[in-house]
């Protein structure tokens, strides 16, 4: 189904919606995603990099066109995208691929979906491009190594790791948290992840 031609017709796509300055993070998701998939999730490989190339292609849209867009999809919307609409950015961009592409892929959406907040009950290919989008070449914050070296040795690991700073990031700076994240913490703390603190 999925084609390295598909892939480079969706990448010209994706550039062609990308601004410039967020190009290179696009690109460096992408490696990441194909090395991650290639280690958790092998047979996926290709869907991972194709969500890289769309995850961020509705970034730049407005909160007002974002939340148009989902709307004349029919996408779900929940309260806290209302709130915060570019939580909506990454199902937009599927959308949106989707009209183009006829994907019509449910793993394809939820990995673009939930890339930013993750989510309960997430499948390999959810964590993977959810992950490389947090430790992508370009990305440099004070637990990028600590996470990039967790992505090596246990996805769920790493998945933990990554909520518990985004929510500690949200809360230090008064900003809605989607109880999606809060969701995907707790359920994870309950199977039994951990990492090293």
């Amino acid at each position: 189904m999925y084609t390295p031609e598909l892939e480079e017709q969706v990448r010209q796509w994706a550039e062609a919606r990308v601004p410039a300055k967020r190009w290179a993070h696009v690109c460096g998701v992408v490696e990441a995603a194909d090395q991650l998939a290639r280690r958790y999730a092998p047979t996926q490989v290709l869907q991972a990099r194709l969500a890289g190339w769309i995850h961020d292609a509705a970034k730049s849209l407005d909160d007002e066109t974002l939340l148009q867009t989902a709307r004349a999809y029919d996408w779900p919307i929940i309260e806290i995208e209302r709130q915060v609409p570019d939580l909506l950015h990454g199902a937009v961009g599927y959308l949106l691929a989707n009209e183009e592409f006829q994907f019509d892929d449910p793993q394809l959406a939820s990995a673009c979906t939930y890339h930013t907040t993750g989510a309960p009950n997430m499948a390999s290919l959810d964590k993977v491009v959810l992950l490389a989008d947090l430790i992508e070449p370009t990305r440099h914050y004070p637990n990028v190594e600590r996470l990039r070296a967790l992505c090596q040795l246990d996805l769920d690991a790493a998945l933990l790791f990554s909520m518990d700073f985004t929510l500690a990031y949200l809360i230090e700076r008064h900003r809605l948290i989607d109880t999606r994240a809060v969701d995907c913490r707790n359920q994870l703390l309950a199977a039994g992840v951990h990492y090293e603190s």
